[in-house]
Order: C-alpha cells, then structure tokens, then sequence
C-alpha cells in the first residue's frame, strides 16, 4: 500500500466516521471475482451505443503486458450498486437542484429489482440522504431536506465513494454531478488516482455546462478549468468509466439514465493470471478484435 493510498483511505474513512456516525473500514477491497479469478468491467462502444453479442474469443487481455485467457464472460446478468453523489454547493440553483432530483427519481425506476441505489450529497462536506436497498420514496424526502451552500469537495467524496467495501458478484457504478470547482477536499488528485487504480468501481462524471449554471451561453475554458478536465478525464479512464458535459438543450435525466444503460450492457471478464507475480499493483489493457469500437476498461487492479 502506498504512502499516498494510505492517506486517501484514512482521509475517506475520517469522512465516513463524520458523515454517518459509524465505524468506517480502511481495508482496501481487491480487484477480485470469484474464485481467485480478475473481474474487468468493459464497455464496448460504436458512435456512442453499446455494442452487444460478444463472446469471450472476441476480447483480448494483457496484464502487465503479458496475454491472458477470458475464462469467462458475464453480460446483464449481474445486479448493480449505483451510487449517486450530488454537488449542492452554493453554485448549484434551485432550477437545476429540480433536475437533479428528477434525474435520480428516474434512475431510481430504471433499476431492477436487484440493483441498489444510494445517494451522496456534498458541498465542504459528505451526507449520506438514502442509503442501498431503502424505498424509492425516501428520495423524494431526502431532496425536501437539501439547501446548497459553501464550496465543493469533490475529490474527498469520490475518494469515499470509491473506498466502500464491494460486496462480490455486484458490480459498481459511481455517478457523481460536480463542477469541479473543489476548492475543500483535503485528498489531493494524485492520492485520489492512486485510489481509483487499486479499487473496483466504475465512476462516471457530469459536468454542468456554463448555459446549464448560469444560464448564459459558454465562455472560453480558463487553464485551471483545462487542468480540472485533464484530470478530471484521467480518472474516469482510470475506472474505465466516462466524463460528460451536459449541453445546452440536453436534460440530465437523459445522460445520468443513459450512464446506467451503458454500464448495465457492458461486460465482465474474468481471467486468471499467468506469467505474472500475483501481489501488487497490475496493469489493464483490454483490446476487442473488431474494428471502428472504442473500449473503456479498468487500467489496472491491485492484488494481494
């Protein structure tokens, strides 16, 4: 465990303990499926749709540069955590505070009945409103009870979001809405990174656009609005997950309900290593043998 894992970990733990008055693990969950077998989460696209009726023979895995075998495929098959994290700092307004709760009443009702949903709020601090596996109308409460204000720590919820404890043959799936203004986490980006490679879940961000804001039309981004998105990209392709700025005329009902179609009709592969060391930190990189696809894949995985 790195210096900088351990402090994240620490850091978020500290969080949770603040936030819900409960004893926080730091044990750092591994990238494991069943058996002792590496699960990769990978989503196949074409012009931006899934592409489904893929078999194991149809991918390609390297660890630490070294081919590996799919043992295994799962499509659809596996319930889903999707854990929702929602910026109300005081940038956030009252119009698109009632979007935000359509979008997760929506995602709400797009879940099976074995998939769970929790919902996160954040501006200098991290609440938990819903938590996994509580009735559908309990988002409507928790939205009566919210006011944004103060500043965003965005990197200090996705580091708590990304270090609860996976629960096996689930899979995860973080949405966070930000602007990625955080100007309060205490958890740096390149602690936040190290976390993101040595954890499970996919994290895709939504981005408000200016228009979406303040209701003018886009501005020229500034070099820290150009250093935030780099970094802000590199996490979500660290997770083999997606970044997306809301357009104008675009609803956010649309993109949160879209990221978990995406996630749902992508795959899990599973091979067991070989010709690799078994501890430590492994590197990812999934190919699919077909042209014109993009692959969004985990880039690495921590195994002990």
């Amino acid at each position: 465990m790195t210096p900088s894992f351990h402090r994240a970990c620490l850091g978020a733990a500290a969080l949770v303990l603040i936030v819900t008055g409960e004893r926080a693990s730091t044990q750092v969950p591994q990238f494991r499926g069943r058996a002792d077998l590496v699960s990769v989460d990978v989503a196949v696209q074409q012009r931006g749709r899934p592409v489904t009726g893929l078999a194991a023979a149809d991918f390609e895995i390297f660890d630490n540069g070294v081919p590996q075998k799919v043992s295994d495929l799962a499509f659809e098959t596996l319930p889903i955590d999707v854990t929702v994290a929602l910026d109300i700092s005081e940038s956030v307004t009252g119009a698109v505070l009632d979007q935000l709760r359509r979008s997760v009443k929506d995602l709400a009702q797009d879940l099976t009945t074995r998939d769970r949903l929790r919902l996160l709020t954040f501006n200098v601090r991290v609440s938990r409103l819903v938590d996994f596996g509580a009735p559908a109308s309990s988002i409507d409460t928790a939205f009566n009870g919210i006011r944004p204000f103060g500043a965003t720590a965005a990197l200090d919820t996705l580091a708590v979001a990304l270090t609860q404890p996976p629960i096996p043959e689930r899979r995860q799936l973080v949405v966070v809405f930000t602007d990625g203004d955080d100007r309060s986490s205490v958890t740096t980006p390149e602690m936040l990174l190290d976390v993101a490679r040595r954890t499970t879940p996919t994290v895709g961000l939504v981005f408000p656009s200016v228009r979406l804001r303040t209701g003018v039309e886009s501005a020229p981004q500034t070099q820290a609005e150009q250093a935030r998105s780099k970094f802000y990209t590199q996490l979500a392709d660290e997770t083999g997950g997606f970044l997306h700025v809301v357009d104008a005329g675009e609803s956010l009902e649309s993109v949160f309900r879209r990221m978990l179609t995406d996630f749902r009709r992508s795959y899990v592969l599973y091979f067991a290593p070989e010709g690799v060391p078994r501890a430590g930190t492994h590197t990812l990189d999934v190919r699919v043998k077909r042209t014109g696809v993009e692959v969004h894949a985990r880039r690495a995985y921590t195994s002990q």
